[in-house]
């Protein structure tokens, strides 16, 4: 697909823009707090700045582009953000040692849920010490690699007749 010439016409330029609205769209919602407007209409404004005007503003750029301008536009963002190489595997210390972390983020929330005597009564402590579980657990699957990854994803995969 990328080697056919695409025809950059009125309609291109035109979707280009839908698309670029689509993404400044949602930044121009932080803007509206500071301009002098009653209340209920910065939330009204904020809220088609970030919800309905970005998907209008997609929908736009896809009938004005058509098919073949948005195979083409996926493609390049594939091929954006796909590694080159694949990736190496980690070695078996850095593996157990990530599944050593996944389990251990469970703690505070295990403590939260059964003990919740053992954990600090300032609210905002609590509440930090279980981010922090749930931040280390997302950690742990960075540890763990790209072929964990893998393996996680097919947990999530029924295979009927296997």
């Amino acid at each position: 697909m990328n080697d056919i010439p695409l025809k950059k016409d009125w309609k291109y330029y035109l979707g280009i823009t839908f698309l670029v609205l689509s993404l400044v769209l949602p930044l121009c919602g932080f803007l509206v707090p500071f301009f002098d407007l009653p209340i209920a209409l910065k939330g009204v404004l904020i809220a088609m700045l970030s919800i309905g005007g970005p998907e209008i503003m997609v929908i736009l750029a896809a009938v004005c582009l058509g098919k073949k301008y948005i195979v083409y536009i996926k493609n390049k963002i594939r091929n954006f953000f796909r590694l080159k190489k694949p990736p190496k595997p980690v070695s078996k210390r850095r593996y157990y040692f990530g599944i050593v972390v996944m389990l251990c983020s469970a703690i505070p929330l295990y403590m939260a849920a059964y003990f919740p005597n053992a954990l600090p009564v300032d609210e905002t402590r609590r509440f930090l010490l279980t981010v922090s579980g749930d931040l280390t657990f997302v950690l742990s699957f960075f540890i763990l690699g790209a072929n964990f990854w893998e393996k996680f994803k097919r947990l999530f995969v029924w295979d009927g007749d296997r």
